[in-house]
């Protein structure tokens, strides 16, 4: 703590100051030259000793006291999703029947952390993103960006569901062997035969709903999403024509693969 006694006399209180700062700067080369002995006990040491280190540890704890409490309040169910995030995506990760909003169940934790970090940093601007997700996800903190990942992977992931044989059997054409006269590649290339995804990037498509699938593939053929890794999507989408994407959008729902298949 630094202390400033006031004198009567001229330069009295610049003498203070100046011993404070000889000692401080004392001290702190002094753990610098520890460090060079032992970096990672002197850091743990430093950031104990500062003020900052201190203040910034202590709220880290507190941070992560209190979300650990939420979750133990709410039967293990993370504070955002019981207090917000259910609202469109349902307590298990399942939408509302007729909803424009993804089913999250059985979703790659590290695709869902990207995609909150891209709404929270406005990467990911389409706009439904921007009209609900970046609020939604402006408050959350990193850990309780994790926790709600980890929370919504490991809930049952959605059933499939025909909803038109027809189309399905075309999207199937154009999920397993692409269409080459356009240059469009398989989509089970990146997202793998059975719509499991490969994550951070490539998502679970298996179950989810047609509304949702079709309405983010014209995002990235129009240019409204352009959160894709290499613009791949953008290149994709922009090669398909609107029944094409129906078509794929109905097949994935099809799809039944199960998270741990």
């Amino acid at each position: 703590m630094v202390r400033l006694s006031y004198t009567k006399r001229p330069g009295a209180i610049m003498a203070v100051v100046s011993i404070v700062l000889i000692s401080m700067s004392t001290m702190f080369f002094g753990a610098i030259a520890y460090g060079a002995t032992n970096a990672q006990g002197s850091k743990v040491i430093a950031d104990a000793a500062s003020p900052v280190g201190a203040v910034t540890a202590a709220t880290h704890s507190a941070v992560s006291a209190q979300e650990t409490t939420d979750a133990n309040a709410t039967g293990g169910i993370p504070l955002p999703v019981s207090s917000t995030c259910m609202a469109c995506h349902g307590m298990t990760g399942i939408s509302p029947s007729g909803s424009m909003f993804p089913d999250l169940a059985g979703q790659w934790a590290p695709y869902l952390v990207k995609q909150l970090n891209n709404f929270r940093s406005h990467t990911r601007a389409d706009p439904m993103a921007k009209a609900i997700m970046w609020g939604m996800a402006a408050s959350l903190t990193p850990a309780q960006v994790q926790q709600v990942a980890n929370y919504f992977s490991t809930q049952t992931p959605p059933k499939a569901k025909l909803v038109n044989a027809k189309l399905a059997a075309e999207g199937k054409k154009i999920f397993e062997g692409g269409i080459s006269k356009v240059d469009v590649p398989a989509c089970m290339a990146c997202h793998g035969p059975t719509g499991l995804g490969d994550p951070p990037f490539f998502p679970r498509l298996a179950g989810q709903r047609q509304a949702y699938v079709e309405l983010q593939l014209n995002y990235f053929k129009n240019g409204l999403r352009t959160n894709d890794p290499h613009a791949i999507m953008r290149y994709v989408a922009s090669r398909l024509t609107g029944a094409q994407i129906a078509e794929l959008a109905t097949y994935v729902r099809s799809l039944p693969g199960g998270a741990d298949e």
